[in-house]
């Protein structure tokens, strides 16, 4: 049985593997990489791809949610 594919466009795709990325970063310990991953991916569609930038943000806030959920774990 074939599982279906959501329909992600290219745009939803690219932010989704610099947010993963980012997160792995965050799993690895290496938080200040996944943040500069994010906010270089953030600047760079800042000012010309308005779809693309709300995508990233939506990522970031995923980021920032692993990374609270880590602080957590480890108190």
């Amino acid at each position: 049985m074939k599982m279906s594919q959501p329909n992600l466009t290219t745009q939803e795709m690219r932010a989704f593997k610099i947010g993963a990325r980012a997160r792995k970063f965050a799993l690895e310990g290496c938080m200040i990489e996944g943040y500069e991953l994010l906010y270089t991916a953030l600047a760079e569609t800042r000012d010309t791809d308005s779809i693309m930038h709300g995508l990233l943000t939506e990522e970031l806030a995923k980021f920032e949610r692993r990374v609270s959920a880590m602080d957590i774990d480890h108190t």
